[in-house]
């Protein structure tokens, strides 16, 4: 009895799991997904976007695409925009270019700082992509970048979001930014002594 209990018990909450995958899986918050952003990645994505469209009305939409074909990214970016529903705001990502953008309609232009978050050194998507290996980077990139969107927008409006995961996202990128600012230090540093030893072996 208490055998098929459980078995009943773990056959139930594999169906949700299944269930819940699905239906996050299938949201019209996610335009693209070439396989690159892992589906526990989209289910908090889709979490999150979902809270903040129906917090604030705005939708935050994800497109991860392996390849645009060498087309520009703000270009594809506007084709995709023609069909989506105003306020919203759309993070791209191609991956074979190593393009990432941010596009936003004019009411949501001033609620981000789309420089910030694009920022080489101190945004929360591009330091992980170009310091973390494998295809998870994808996943981390983007999950981080789509919370610190909404993030900014839920602060810019007075909004709690309860699908924050703002702590854990600040936490990586200030590990990756100490990374970045360590490396580069050191290979100044070391740049640094080779060049004066170099020119006292002269003298």
């Amino acid at each position: 009895m208490v055998i098929n209990y459980y078995r009943g018990w773990l056959r139930a909450t594999l169906l949700f799991l299944f269930l819940f995958t699905a239906l996050y899986s299938k949201s019209d918050l996610i335009l693209c997904n070439d396989s690159l952003v892992n589906q526990r990645a989209i289910g908090e994505i889709v979490k999150i976007g979902t809270e903040v469209k129906e917090k604030t009305g705005i939708s935050i939409y994800l497109c991860a695409k392996k390849t645009i074909n060498a087309q520009k990214i703000k270009l594809y970016e506007k084709n995709l925009t023609k069909k989506l529903n105003k306020p919203f705001i759309l993070l791209t990502m191609a991956a074979n270019e190593q393009k990432v953008d941010i596009m936003t309609s004019p009411q949501t232009s001033k609620l981000i700082d789309v420089d910030s978050i694009l920022s080489p050194f101190s945004g929360t998507i591009i330091p992980i992509l170009t310091e973390k290996k494998g295809k998870d980077k994808y996943s981390a990139a983007m999950l981080n970048g789509y919370a610190d969107i909404a993030d900014r927008v839920s602060d810019k409006l007075g909004i709690k979001l309860k699908s924050s995961i703002g702590n854990t996202n600040r936490v990586l990128i200030d590990i990756l930014r100490i990374i970045i600012y360590g490396s580069f230090l050191y290979f100044v540093i070391v740049y640094t002594k080779r060049k004066y030893f170099t020119k006292h072996k002269k003298q």
